[in-house]
């Protein structure tokens, strides 16, 4: 029976220091920087989904961290050449306690479906410069 319970000690410790580690490095993630926003994906309940995280720009992909995911790497990656603008709207009033005072939310589409992020007027102007100044395709070479 103490065999038993000193293996079960074992494993509880095992897991709370994984835990410690993987909560330190998503700390670590979200410390590095990056535009806060409010982002989720549709279709969803309206003022419901939405998600509070860090959104990063690097060439050719945007990446989110949700603030509340203990996941090691990104929980969304967006691919610029994928991503579409489809509207801009104010929030509603179910969404007010969720999104930001004086955020434009940005419904888009990629890859992987539709999504809405809400953005403050700052980050907003951020965003759409680097849609907008995405790279023309490149040219494909047609064979004959």
């Amino acid at each position: 029976m103490q065999l038993v319970e000193t293996v079960a000690t074992i494993v509880l410790l095992a897991l709370l220091v994984a835990l410690v580690l993987i909560s330190g490095r998503r700390v670590q993630l979200l410390r590095r920087g990056g535009t806060p926003v409010v982002l989720r994906g549709l279709p969803s309940v309206p003022g419901k989904g939405w998600r509070h995280g860090v959104l990063r720009y690097r060439e050719d992909y945007l990446v989110f961290f949700r603030v509340s995911s203990l996941r090691a790497g990104p929980d969304r990656r967006v691919q610029r050449r994928s991503l579409v603008v489809l509207d801009r709207r104010a929030p509603d009033v179910s969404e007010r306690d969720v999104v930001p005072v004086g955020a434009t939310v940005i419904r888009f589409r990629d890859d992987v479906g539709e999504s809405e992020v809400a953005l403050g007027p700052g980050a907003l102007t951020a965003f759409l410069s680097w849609v907008e100044s995405s790279p023309p395709g490149r040219a494909q070479r047609i064979r004959r």
